[in-house]
């Protein structure tokens, strides 16, 4: 019972710690139970208590044993190993950086890293979201749940390769690569992929591809399945790649909805939303943002034009997608031009990226934020301010590189301290 309380308390158990489970057991043999039996009791006792259900970090600076803790779970999503244990134990966690960083190397390669991808991936770029809407089957009949599956799975290998192959941070926003299959290469328009594995792919010159924000994943969590808004794709680009807060709207003011008439664009909806006075200074941060990622559907097909089926006068397209005539109206041109805050214009997807990838810094110091509340549990605040942005500086100096970022995240106050 000792040795399970201290596994699954995740510490060093003391004689009161025990006391209650030791009577439990106790009692259980009164009753006349068997010994198995009434070990079992106590050890669902053990598993349904705070102590093993709830992290319990004391306030200050970790432990080794707190800080292994930590470090686990932040990679592996499970317990130390015993390895991780042994050195917590000898006090070599907290006094050797050495043994930090090697210990977070073996996590980083680990099988068990595959839990941090995936559950990284679900609360950073929200693909937890990813079964929320369902796409417009008449609109967008080439979508279909292996389709998904495998957005996901790109998303997941392109975080990892940039990890495994320590890649500068710009590559979030913009990459000379894929990790591709025959169907997702096929879904993109890049031509010369085969096979289901996905794996790297060096894209084509030209391709809008490459980058977080060109993955089918991210293009469908933001969208709503039948239409695009520059409104919600804008301001996900601001929190969760630039680290920058959204305003949230001011009470009583109702939300653009695309005209499904098609008489009015969704362009010309919105300035006219941004000429009121309490609309005007927080839309004016996020909505070019997402006029750049219009150039693609709901489903992260790239466009020139919207599909409908409201003008019966527009051109009819007719084409094949998984075997099967597919049928809708040539809707408007597609416009992905505006401008950042700070004035500089872009004409198009390209040219977003390319400026976005100019400023690597905010970049790193959005990333770093998110690994530091992913690790913590906690949004950071003013106080970690100094801490975040001497990370930054030292990550300039190997060119703000993604694998040196996370060394930095363990080594930081923030990652060891309550």
């Amino acid at each position: 019972i000792k040795r399970l309380a201290a596994y699954a308390f995740r510490r060093a158990v003391t004689d009161g710690d025990l006391a209650p489970y030791l009577a439990l057991f106790k009692k259980e043999r009164e009753k006349g139970e068997s010994f198995e039996v009434a070990l079992r009791t106590v050890f669902t006792a053990l598993f349904s208590s705070p102590h093993f259900l709830y992290l319990r970090e004391k306030p200050g600076r970790l432990d080794d044993l707190a800080l292994a803790n930590r470090l686990s779970l932040f990679l592996s999503r499970t317990m130390p190993e015993r390895e991780l244990l042994s050195l917590a134990y000898q006090g070599k966690l907290t006094k050797d950086p050495g043994a930090l960083r090697k210990e977070t190397e073996r996590l980083l390669k680990h099988e068990r890293f595959d839990r941090f991808l995936t559950d990284f991936t679900e609360s950073w770029l929200d693909l937890r979201d990813m079964d929320f809407t369902e796409p417009d089957k008449k609109l967008f009949p080439e979508f279909d749940r292996p389709l998904q599956l495998f957005m996901v799975e790109e998303t997941e290998e392109f975080l990892r390769e940039l990890i495994d192959s320590n890649l500068p941070a710009t590559n979030l926003v913009k990459s000379d690569f894929a990790m591709l299959n025959a169907r997702l290469a096929g879904h993109y328009g890049i031509l010369g992929v085969a096979g289901v594995e996905i794996r790297k792919v060096k894209l084509p010159p030209g391709t809008p591809r490459g980058g977080f924000l060109a993955q089918g994943s991210v293009l469908k969590v933001t969208a709503n399945g039948t239409n695009t808004s520059p409104v919600q794709r804008g301001a996900w680009v601001m929190e969760r790649i630039l680290g920058k807060n959204p305003p949230p709207p001011p009470p009583g003011i109702p939300g653009v909805e695309p005209d499904v008439r098609g008489t009015e664009s969704l362009r010309e909806l919105l300035a006219r939303h941004r000429s009121m006075e309490n609309c005007r200074g927080c839309h004016a941060k996020f909505d070019h943002l997402g006029f750049a990622l219009e150039s693609f559907n709901p489903i992260g097909g790239y466009r020139e034009h919207y599909r409908s089926f409201g003008n019966p006068k527009a051109p009819r397209i007719d084409r094949l997608a998984k075997g099967r005539q597919v049928q809708y109206r040539q809707g408007p041109v597609v416009d992905a031009s505006g401008k950042f805050e700070d004035g500089v214009k872009f004409a198009g997807f390209t040219e977003f990226q390319s400026h976005l990838a100019r400023q690597p810094e905010d970049l790193t110091r959005a990333l770093a934020k998110k690994l530091l509340t992913f690790a913590t549990g906690r949004e950071l605040g003013f106080s970690d301010r100094a801490e975040v942005e001497r990370m930054v500086k030292e990550s300039a100096r190997n060119g703000y590189r993604v694998r040196d970022l996370i060394h930095l995240v363990i080594g930081s106050r923030i990652f060891q301290s309550k």
